[in-house]
Order: C-alpha cells, then structure tokens, then sequence
C-alpha cells in the first residue's frame, strides 16, 4: 500500500516582480493557507518520506512552508518537469520514486493534479490553490501507479481558522 498526497500549490500573487508566471510569489493568504496544511500534516502525524515540489516560486513556497509547518525532516525536491507537466509527465514523476518510500507528497498545479485525482481514483474533484488530496494505492511499487484504482480517502481545501 502507497499513500500519494498531491497538494497544488497555494494562491499566489496576481503578478511577479519579473512579469513571468513561473515566478509569482504566494500571496499572504496563500502563506497562511499553505502553514495549515502543514499544521495539518503534523496533527494528523502523517510524515511523507518524499516530498516532490515544481520549482515554480509559488509551488517552492508552499512545498517549503508545509514541511516547515508539519516539522517534516525532509525537504522538497524540484523538479522541473512538475511545472506544467500532463498527466503522463506526473505518472511518470511518481514512477520513479524509491520503491520503499510509502508516503509521497507531490506540490503541483492544475490541470495536471486534476487529471491525476481523476485517473488514479474515477472521482472528479475541484483542485482549488491548497487543496490537499490523499489516494490510497494497493501497489508495491510506484512504478505501478499508472495502474492502480486508488482509492480516494481525503481532498480538503484549506480550511479558514
């Protein structure tokens, strides 16, 4: 059994200070909501061995904060392929994590996070900015995951305290 969480990245800022999309900040909402996730991770002890991040500054960030918040010993990953990757792209991403790694967190974005939600689970879900998913996969290997039928345990947008 694998647990994939996909959390897509938090509001971000309307502009960037360079003018590109792959550099817009999180906005102060998106901070607050992405440490929550993060709180949340913590409260509920769940502790991803693997956590995969888009270098885009607002997935950086938000991966960032949530490890912090959720007092995770490990630290995102970036890979580039993340940002604006298709579903394909993503299947092929989570393929090639450590076969002994039980619990990944992948931070994204749409429409990619989506269509994964969509396959790996036969549910369509609204994949708001902070929206934390967990699918629970019967697969020994990530390799496997193109094939699973996850089921979907959780999808939270974040909450407001």
């Amino acid at each position: 059994m694998k647990t994939l969480l996909l959390l897509r990245h938090a509001r971000p800022a309307p502009t960037s200070p360079t003018g590109r999309d792959f550099d817009r900040p999180l906005a102060e909402e998106g901070r607050a909501d992405a440490r929550r996730v993060g709180q949340f991770l913590r409260q509920k002890e769940i502790k991803p061995e693997i956590v995969l991040s888009s270098p885009a500054a607002r997935a950086r960030e938000t991966a960032d904060l949530v490890c912090e918040a959720a007092e995770l010993s490990t630290q995102a990953r970036l890979d580039a392929r993340i940002y604006e990757a298709s579903l394909e792209e993503l299947l092929q991403i989570i393929s090639e994590a450590e076969d002994g790694v039980e619990t990944l967190l992948l931070v994204g974005h749409n429409p990619g996070l989506a269509e994964l939600i969509a396959l790996l689970t036969g549910k369509s879900e609204a994949v708001s900015p902070a929206t934390l998913t967990r699918i629970e996969l019967d697969i020994d290997a990530w390799g496997d995951a193109h094939n699973a039928a996850g089921r979907l345990a959780f999808s939270l947008p974040p909450r407001k305290e």
